[in-house]
């Protein structure tokens, strides 16, 4: 797992650099063979004004399926970058979750039915024969 750090208008250390690896490396650490590429992004996005303006964007690549991307803003830098962290290890895991759910879903169907769907034609009833149903005629009464 690689991680790149591009920060844009801040004041960059080597320990920051340090705390940005290791939060991110806490964070993905169980997933770390489905992960292939981190990328973060740091900006400053008012500079000298202060506020709510730190960003942090991470983007982590997946293999076998697409990338997840966490937004984060706040005031201080280590709190955004431990908070975006702590979501991207959360969103990596359910999307590889997701990944095996879908994948056991197929499977059992193919199991149950002996094949896939393509193979039988599609739909549940795409061998049932078609019927004509004629409406029942009402009684009148006689009355």
């Amino acid at each position: 797992m690689k991680i790149s750090v591009r920060p844009r208008d801040i004041e960059w250390s080597d320990e920051l650099q340090k705390q940005v690896e290791r939060s991110i490396a806490l964070a993905v650490d169980r997933y770390g063979t489905r992960v292939t590429h981190i990328s973060v992004y740091l900006a400053d996005l008012n500079g000298p004004r202060g506020g709510v303006d730190k960003l942090c964007q991470i983007t982590a690549d997946l293999r076998g399926s697409s990338s997840v991307l966490i937004l984060e803003r706040g005031d201080d830098l280590a709190v955004t970058i431990n908070r975006a962290a702590r979501r991207l290890g959360y969103r990596v895991g359910r999307t590889i979750q997701r990944l095996r759910t879908r994948a056991a879903r197929r499977s059992r169907a193919s199991v149950r039915t002996g094949g896939t769907r393509e193979q039988f034609g599609g739909g549940l009833l795409a061998g049932a024969r078609e019927t004509s149903l004629t409406p029942l005629r009402r009684r009148t009464s006689g009355v």
